[in-house]
């Protein structure tokens, strides 16, 4: 299934490297209404553990 149908207009962002994908590849986003939200995790670039923010892609 296409990443952008599950969580369409969400990404996920490491905090240490920057580096950005479709959140829908990793989960599903639903009511969101808090600002910003992290999970944690190993980043696939940079191949650290840390924290990685949940946000609203730009338009």
């Amino acid at each position: 299934m296409d990443p952008e149908k599950r969580a369409p207009g969400w990404q996920i962002r490491c905090c240490r490297c920057g580096f950005t994908e479709h959140w829908g590849k990793y989960g599903v986003r639903l009511a969101g209404w808090s600002w910003k939200k992290y999970t944690f995790g190993r980043c696939p670039r940079c191949r650290r553990f840390g924290f990685h923010a949940i946000e609203r892609r730009p338009t």
